[in-house]
């Protein structure tokens, strides 16, 4: 490829290592809302984990609730090896506060369902239309969306999928689904017609330059501008499940303002669940007077806008996801971002996009949310902008109010 370099990490598999001496441990895990939880995420750091054996080193954990196994995950964010992480779900009850067992070392296979979660990544070739899937690819011009099938990562649950380009945008797109199923490995992004004719979802929105939704953007002060220059963009295929996706868009010396800026992305979906967790983690703390953005884009027709002028803002409307008008009809969508108190520094708007200012405040690192819903899923009753902005403001407070895991 002319004036780029095509970096493309080979798959290892993730060994887990039992630890020298399996360890029971007990952890308190709390519903702080009085609203009951379906698939509520519970994440435990391997640092938690330490504090209480000192002998874990990233191994392998159990999970045990009411004294059964459950299905549970560990994740290494770093690539060394070793888990940083470990992620369940649980059903929780208002305001619960509820014993689970950890066991440390125990290597056996977590009763896990399939097909609740995937995620991918193609490297295309040009010459033989064909392409070949891959953990992670990088360029140091930042830009490889023709290069890649689907232009970027994607990832799913059996409720929606996204994915994100792999170019100076870095624009959050959605796939919409009429039934609740998992369909990407077999679509690829792009169903063909006898698949639509099955029932398969496809592209919903056309976001241009936009934000698309919950798509981390800097701040000239009037718009919002793309992530770029870089000296290096990297996307990497963290986790593929069982329980969730973590997606990660990487970029190195981000050229912003007066600062270079090495920034993680990192996107955690959950099995059964439709928001977006978006960790975004820089290497050295972001300046104390910094600010960046995301948001959701205007829509072309019949749009509906909503900010609680605290943190929530939304969008419901209609248009044509690609330019193709006559094959792809008209497509309504809702678009929502839930950004916390602690980061949150008001609304803005530009010519495409309506925008949430974030402020780092001088942190390492910070979390928000973002969700999208088609109003063609035929299992789901939200079809209006009112009963999506209702929802939102439901799952604004499921987002930022987490349930809390205390040793």
């Amino acid at each position: 490829m002319k004036n780029q370099t095509l970096l493309v990490a080979a798959a290892t598999a993730l060994l887990f290592s039992p630890s020298l001496s399996a360890k029971e441990l007990t952890i308190t895990v709390k519903n702080p809302l009085s609203t009951a939880r379906t698939g509520a995420p519970v994440a435990v750091s391997a640092a938690q984990i330490r504090q209480q054996d000192a002998a874990y080193s990233g191994g392998a954990v159990a999970v045990y609730d009411d004294g059964a196994r459950i299905c549970s995950q560990l994740d290494d964010f770093d690539g060394d090896g070793r888990a940083d992480e470990l992620a369940f779900l649980l059903d929780m009850k208002a305001g619960e506060s509820r014993k689970i067992r950890l066991v440390t070392g125990d290597a056996t296979a977590a009763p896990c369902a399939a097909g609740r979660v995937h995620a991918q990544l193609f490297l295309r070739d040009k010459a033989s239309n064909t392409i070949t899937p891959v953990p992670s690819a990088a360029s140091p011009t930042g830009n490889l969306y023709n290069s890649l099938h689907h232009h970027g990562p994607a990832w799913e649950t059996d409720l929606i999928a996204y994915r994100a380009y792999f170019d100076a945008k870095q624009t959050i797109d959605i796939y919409g689904k009429r039934k609740q199923q998992l369909e990407l490995d077999a679509s690829k992004w792009y169903p063909t017609d006898e698949q639509l004719v099955q029932g398969f979802g496809d592209d919903i929105l056309l976001v241009s330059g936009s934000v698309g939704v919950g798509t981390l953007k800097g701040w000239d002060g009037s718009k919002a501008i793309h992530i770029a220059p870089v000296g290096n963009r990297e996307a990497r295929i963290v986790a593929a499940g069982p329980l969730r996706t973590v997606v990660e868009m990487r970029v190195q010396k981000w050229m912003y303002g007066l600062d270079s800026l090495d920034v993680i992305c990192r996107y955690i979906t959950y099995a059964g669940h439709r928001d977006v967790e978006v960790r975004v983690i820089g290497a050295k703390p972001f300046a104390s007077d910094m600010l960046l953005c995301t948001g959701v884009q205007k829509m072309k027709k019949s749009t509906e806008f909503f900010s609680d002028k605290s943190g929530l803002t939304c969008v419901w409307g209609t248009g044509f996801p690609v330019d193709d008008t006559v094959k792809y009809g008209l497509q309504t969508v809702g678009l929502a971002v839930a950004i916390p108190a602690n980061v949150y520094s008001g609304d803005a708007t530009d010519k495409v996009n309506h925008l949430t200012l974030l402020a780092p405040k001088g942190a390492k690192e910070f979390t928000y949310y973002f969700w999208a819903v088609s109003k063609k899923e035929e299992w789901w009753q939200v079809k209006t902008a009112k009963a999506f902005f209702d929802f939102s403001t439901d799952e604004k407070q499921l987002a930022l109010n987490p349930v809390i895991a205390e040793f």
